[in-house]
């Protein structure tokens, strides 16, 4: 019979050190090696709090929360993570596994859901942030998208650099998830674009021959 000591164990073997070492593909200023998800969710939990009240979208900034929490819950119990310590980024993965990438993340969230049954409000709303039918999930997703290239930014392009990421490259597959929601993309665009395209040799990696930078 498992005791609560027991229980609480497993939930923090289980599921917050996992969540506590992942790595990601990208760097932040500062870091020697590549973050982690505790650590790209604590900076999405403050920039949310800096962010909404500082631009006052009418958003409830405890559900805001909530989708941080839960929005890539399920990474770190996915096949690919426990086998390779990384999650699945699109800048380095293969087609294959990045058509996989959800069904591998709805299988980690069913494991998590029976393993962790205590965790199910927060599995309810990753499902809802899958469906995206909130102003408040869109905004997560959006600043999901920011956040990352504004450490980039500080970082001097590191991150890019090192995967050999295109301006091109990270607008087509960021950009959209940015115009998701109307203030951050606002900010996006007025302050943040424009940086992208006058630092553009600094801050990304080189286009291939032939492909022609963005102005």
């Amino acid at each position: 019979m498992n005791t609560t000591r027991d229980l609480v164990l497993r939930f923090i073997k289980g599921f917050l050190i996992p969540t506590l070492v992942l790595k990601r593909k990208v760097h932040f200023p500062g870091k020697r090696g590549r973050e982690t998800l505790a650590e790209h969710l604590v900076q999405l939990l403050y920039f949310a709090e800096f962010f909404v009240n500082k631009y006052v979208p009418p958003y409830d900034l405890a559900r805001v929360r909530e989708y941080i929490l839960a929005h890539d819950m399920s990474e770190p119990a996915t096949v690919h993570a426990k086998r390779n310590g990384f999650d699945i980024c699109r800048f380095n993965a293969s087609s294959e596994l990045i058509r996989r990438k959800k069904e591998l993340e709805r299988q980690a969230l069913s494991l998590q859901r029976r393993q962790f049954p205590e965790l199910e409000a927060l599995a309810t709303m990753s499902d809802r942030y899958e469906e995206q039918e909130d102003a408040e999930s869109r905004f997560v997703k959006a600043i999901d998208a920011l956040v990352p290239m504004l450490n980039t930014i500080i970082d001097h392009g590191r991150t890019n650099h090192i995967d050999r990421i295109t301006l091109k490259m990270w607008r087509a597959d960021r950009e959209w998830r940015i115009k998701l929601d109307p203030y951050v993309f606002g900010y996006y665009k007025k302050e943040v674009l424009p940086l992208l395209i006058a630092r553009e040799e600094e801050l990304f990696s080189e286009p291939p021959q032939g492909e022609f930078k963005l102005e």
